[in-house]
């Protein structure tokens, strides 16, 4: 599978976070890079924070890569995959266990796309193919607060929370045409929607709404086969589908692999303070997370 670039050590959301006027600076040495999000924080002061990062280059050193985690300075880091070994040795501590997230990758056609999936997958596909669904795409502007209202009231029914809709407009005008939003629509009705944001290489699912109808039609199937065949169009490798939560949304993650991603097992989240304090010591017992 091509190599992901995740969505918050991209550039591009950089871009957006200096828009919003958000402290971020995008750290590069010869080892790699990491975007770092600067915030203050009470008496605390500044705290620097990184999500999914660093991003290392192939050829660098264990030596290369803690001078550059190093130069970041960071305090907080939800590490990438395969970074424990750096986050360690650049005098980190870890305070929570890694998440996982779904990366389905691109296929060459929609043929070996559809093949990549789960026979029930493809069964629903196909099911949701003959519905007599009609699907857009367009760039997300004004046009679609529609859908921010539909995915604040499902967050607020299932419990979980998403980045802000501020932050994701900012994105859409900081790297024009990088945000996507594609719909399926029943008699003239929109019954599920999913925004893409692009990133380099790489796509994220960046949020998804269905309604009753929309789940009676499998149209997320045929939402995610339409996604597929604009990525491969545009040169997109990999699309990150987001978290995998068995025990809360079992259903959802069913949905994730079964499409033919894999699961990628991140870092986990690391700490590191100049002078740690007692409390800080009290933490560094790894816990387990959500």
């Amino acid at each position: 599978m091509a190599t992901h670039l995740a969505l918050m050590q991209s550039p591009d959301m950089g871009l957006a976070l200096t828009a919003l006027g958000r402290g971020a600076d995008l750290v590069t040495t010869d080892a790699g890079h990491a975007l770092v999000i600067r915030r203050r924080i009470g008496p605390l002061g500044e705290v620097r924070f990184s999500s999914q990062g660093p991003v290392f280059a192939d050829q660098s050193t264990l030596a290369d890569r803690v001078a550059m985690l190093r130069a970041a300075r960071l305090h907080l880091l939800n590490a990438a995959n395969g970074t424990q070994a750096v986050c360690r040795a650049a005098g980190f501590a870890q305070v929570m266990t890694p998440a996982t997230t779904a990366i389905l990758p691109v296929a060459f056609d929609t043929d070996a796309q559809m093949r990549m999936a789960h026979g029930k997958w493809r069964s629903a596909a196909r099911a949701a193919a003959r519905a007599g669904l009609t699907l857009t795409r367009s760039p997300l502007d004004g046009e679609h607060a529609w859908l921010f209202a539909r995915e604040a009231a499902q967050q607020n029914s299932r419990g979980y929370r998403a980045l802000p809709p501020a932050l994701t407009r900012a994105y859409a005008q900081a790297n024009p045409g990088q945000a996507q939003v594609f719909a399926a629509h029943q008699d003239g009705e929109p019954i599920a929607a999913m925004l893409v944001l692009t990133h380099g290489p790489s796509a994220t699912y960046h949020i998804g709404w269905s309604g009753d109808a929309g789940r009676r039609a499998r149209a997320h199937h045929a939402v995610l086969m339409a996604v597929t065949d604009w990525l491969r169009d545009t040169g997109i490798a990999t699309l990150d589908l987001g978290g995998l939560d068995t025990r809360h949304a079992p259903g959802l993650a069913r949905f994730k692999l079964g499409s033919g991603a894999a699961p990628l097992t991140l870092g986990g989240t690391w700490i590191r303070w100049p002078r740690p304090s007692g409390a800080f010591r009290r933490w560094q017992r790894p816990r387990q997370s959500l």
